[in-house]
């Protein structure tokens, strides 16, 4: 119940998002960097060791958490290549923004409680970068192409977080697929980190990205 209560608060905060964007969308770079460090430290130290486990249920987790990563960075560039027209390519990267966006905030949902699930006192760390993302993913769907933005369509996304923690709540998931989705998903969400919250370039901020590391690797080894 903690996951679903922490689910609906992000829900809460992407139907905010063009307020709170507007007025820390100056930060933008800071936050996705900071964010970056925290999660992808989170993962490898903490989450990924989790994941073994699955091994004993013959869960192929380190296949699946490929596959999760892989198929995101296949969705997008197969656009890139195939649409030769710009004009098009533009809605289609839209909708596809659209659909990433969704799935992504539908994982976090469901990675959210399954995460919960594991009993574990850093389960609580992982909302602070998943509050960021949301910030930072919430600024970049701000700058999507007007017409994509129905009122069904930002009701869908704004809902998209809830959506997949009452899934996962409610799916009573065996240990097999427990692990398997939780791999999928965080493979995923790996690309998603390492492709929006790694500004390339000059353009991340380091010094933000070692201090999400830091911070992130003092609280687990507090822990």
């Amino acid at each position: 119940m903690i996951a679903l209560v922490f689910a609906l608060l992000l829900t809460i905060l992407h139907v905010f998002s063009r307020r709170i964007s507007k007025i820390i969308e100056k930060h933008h770079i800071n936050i996705t960097s900071f964010s970056a460090g925290m999660f992808i430290t989170l993962i490898l130290i903490d989450l990924l060791p989790r994941m073994i486990d699955g091994l004993e249920y013959k869960a192929p987790v380190f296949l699946i958490m490929t596959i999760g990563f892989v198929g995101f960075h296949i969705s997008e560039k197969y656009l890139y290549q195939h649409v030769r027209n710009k004009h098009l390519l533009l809605e289609e990267l839209a909708e596809l923004h659209n659909f990433g966006f969704f799935m992504n905030h539908l994982m976090i949902g469901f990675v959210l409680v399954l995460t919960f699930e594991l009993r574990s006192v850093t389960s609580y760390l992982v909302i602070i970068p998943f509050v960021l993302h949301t910030i930072s993913s919430s600024m970049s769907l701000e700058h999507i192409h007007e017409k994509m933005k129905t009122k069904f369509n930002k009701f869908v996304l704004n809902t998209s977080t809830f959506l997949g923690a009452l899934f996962a709540y409610f799916a009573g998931l065996e240990n097999f697929w427990y692990y398997t989705i939780f791999a999928l998903s965080l493979g995923a969400l790996m690309y998603i980190s390492i492709r929006d919250m790694l500004p390339g370039g000059k353009k991340g901020n380091t010094l933000m990205f070692f201090f999400g590391f830091l911070l992130t690797l003092g609280i687990v080894a507090i822990i």
